[in-house]
């Protein structure tokens, strides 16, 4: 395989790995966050949050991947493409420029429930004996 082949097999590999990376995330903290946004019954702001969550992960992801530039150093196509070690770098950042972008998101997502939580309205869910029947 040549470099450019193997250029644009990379590109693709680990665009893949970086919506997987995203994706699994979402998977991993969905039911934690389903369980906070239960607190919202009367609002739609829970259902907007979980619609969101996943979107809200996997397109901070893409863009910390679609950040790395290949034309800063080597300047042309042929320069980039003559070296493989640099685009191995090129990969690895792409990798790690993702998991930063996720990792802010993250942090984003933290606030706004955080947020979320504090300016709900209290309105205690009724218990199945409210009407002070003894047991």
């Amino acid at each position: 395989m040549n470099n450019e082949q193997f250029l644009i097999l990379s590109y693709f590999i680990v665009g893949a790995l970086v919506i997987a990376i995203g994706l699994t995330v979402h998977a991993y903290l969905r039911r934690p966050l389903a369980g906070i946004m239960r607190t919202f019954r009367n609002s739609h702001l829970g259902l907007i949050l979980r619609r969101l969550f996943p979107v809200g992960l996997v397109l901070p992801a893409l863009a910390g991947f679609l950040s790395v530039d290949y034309y800063s150093c080597k300047g042309n196509y042929a320069n980039i493409i003559a070296d493989r070690s640099y685009l191995v770098e090129k990969n690895q950042e792409q990798i790690s420029s993702a998991c930063l972008f996720l990792l802010m998101a993250l942090f984003a997502w933290g606030v706004i429930v955080l947020i979320s939580l504090a300016t709900r309205p209290d309105n205690p869910v009724p218990s199945k004996n409210a009407g002070g029947d003894p047991q």
